[in-house]
């Protein structure tokens, strides 16, 4: 039995500002405000206001190795390390001949 999926391809990519030109209302995606405070609190409060251990819903990635991307927002989104969308990657790829 293979392990869960942390994340799903319809999240993988949305970023919040698309959010906002859904013709959908749709809630705020959880954990936001965590990581608003987090950006403009000094670096020794940072651990106050820790990551979300549930999905957040909508992650937005950093890379945290050379081989792992992680969400900003939730603990749970961990996927390997994309340096751009797959219809970028395809385009970038080579064909062959």
């Amino acid at each position: 039995m293979s392990p869960p999926a942390t994340y799903t391809r319809s999240m993988a990519y949305v970023q919040s500002h698309d959010l906002r030109l859904d013709p959908v209302p749709r809630r705020r995606p959880r954990y936001r405000w965590r990581t608003w405070i987090r950006g403009r609190v000094p670096w020794a409060m940072v651990n106050w206001f820790p990551k979300g251990r549930n999905d957040c819903g909508q992650h937005e990635w950093y890379a945290c190795d050379a081989d792992t991307d992680h969400c900003y927002h939730c603990e749970i989104g961990v996927r390997p390390r994309q340096l751009f969308p797959p219809e970028e990657m395809q385009r970038r790829e080579p064909t062959a001949r």
